[in-house]
């Protein structure tokens, strides 16, 4: 017999747990602030544009897509740090190359670069919720 959902939030508990609004998210991070910070090509001072911000947030968005589509064919339950960083990586070098065009030759080096920034960016946050459960 199944219990009765006294909360909101308790109605959802499946949903987020086993979702995927939460990598998305996190994956949108992830990729926004690669983005950002390799666009700016060291000059964080020039990055704070309307400009730089809409071509990160673009970059997110397709990498939270990407990031969607490959998770919904996926078996959730299994969680590595090389399958985040990997996911991070792909998606973040598909929505690199949607969102602009390289800032430098060749055409293919600026998504690569985000791509691994944004890789290291998930590797970080994978061993932070790892030390969190522990603490």
């Amino acid at each position: 017999m199944s219990s009765l959902k006294l909360s909101v939030l308790d109605a959802y508990d499946d949903l987020r747990t086993s979702g995927l609004a939460r990598p998305a998210a996190e994956k949108f991070a992830g990729a926004w602030l690669a983005c950002f910070l390799v666009m700016a090509r060291g000059n964080i001072f020039a990055a704070f544009s309307l400009e730089h911000m809409l071509l990160a947030t673009v970059c997110g968005t397709v990498g939270a897509v990407v990031t969607i589509l490959l998770l919904a064919q996926m078996d959730r339950t299994i969680d590595s740090v090389t399958r985040q960083a990997t996911i991070s990586a792909v998606a973040t070098f598909i929505g690199d190359i949607f969102a602009h065009p390289s800032h430098f030759p060749p055409q293919w080096a600026e998504p690569v670069v985000t791509a691994a920034v944004s890789a290291a960016i998930a590797i970080a946050l994978w061993y932070a919720k790892r030390w969190v459960r522990i603490a």
